[in-house]
């Protein structure tokens, strides 16, 4: 069976390089797309999705971001299941700082705020990290694009997702800054872990992923 993934804002499949899954399934990665800047995040879900085989079963996952875009893709498409890492389900999830973003238009001053953002902070707000990672997201960060960026920053704040998908197994790390735990409700909490526990605790990801594969069997 496919299993595709969606990374994260910023991010590429190289994220989930420590993901390792069960006989019988292949990891199939959608890339995100060059956007426009009016595109509703309804229509750039389906554009991604033209990349999913729906004539057989499948399983998809999505983290951060990619889980919104994966959620938003399931309300055309039925996947056997929906895994999201590290993110939120439904709007009410969102901090409210995001939502005020929203409401203020505050992300019409991405990227000019960004050039205020460090390494340390970005470090410590999607941490704890390991070596590996930092090295990752440095990368990532020296080579995202500005226009996606700032598009996908206004779709989080305005997201207006009231209803979860079903079946669905969420996985957070207890430490999450970007989506902290509190308001979320997640099937499994990696304690210790941050936004980036797909990478970082992966072992412990790839023990719930063979535990929740083995009940789709």
């Amino acid at each position: 069976m496919n299993v595709y993934f969606i990374s994260g804002l910023g991010a590429d499949e190289r994220i989930f390089k420590n993901v390792s899954l069960p006989d019988g399934y292949e990891i199939r990665h959608i890339p995100w797309q060059t956007v426009r800047m009016e595109e509703s995040i309804q229509d750039y879900a389906r554009r991604l999705a033209r990349d999913i085989d729906a004539s057989h079963s499948f399983i998809l996952t999505g983290l951060s971001f990619g889980g919104i875009i994966a959620t938003e893709i399931c309300k055309f498409l039925t996947p056997e299941k929906l895994i999201l890492f590290s993110t939120v389900a439904v709007r009410s999830e969102l901090p409210a700082l995001y939502k005020l973003a929203g409401k203020w238009h505050l992300y019409k001053f991405f990227p000019a705020f960004s050039t205020f953002l460090r390494l340390p902070f970005i470090y410590w707000f999607f941490g704890p990290l390991d070596k590996a990672c930092k090295l990752l997201l440095r990368d990532f960060i020296d080579n995202n694009d500005p226009v996606f960026m700032k598009w996908a920053i206004k779709q989080i704040s305005v997201w207006q997702n009231e209803q979860a998908f079903k079946p669905s197994i969420r996985i957070h790390g207890s430490l999450d800054k970007a989506f902290p735990l509190r308001l979320c409700k997640p099937d499994y909490i990696i304690k210790g872990a941050g936004h980036l526990c797909i990478f970082t605790h992966a072992g412990k990801v790839n023990e719930i992923i063979r535990k929740e594969f083995d009940e789709v069997d």
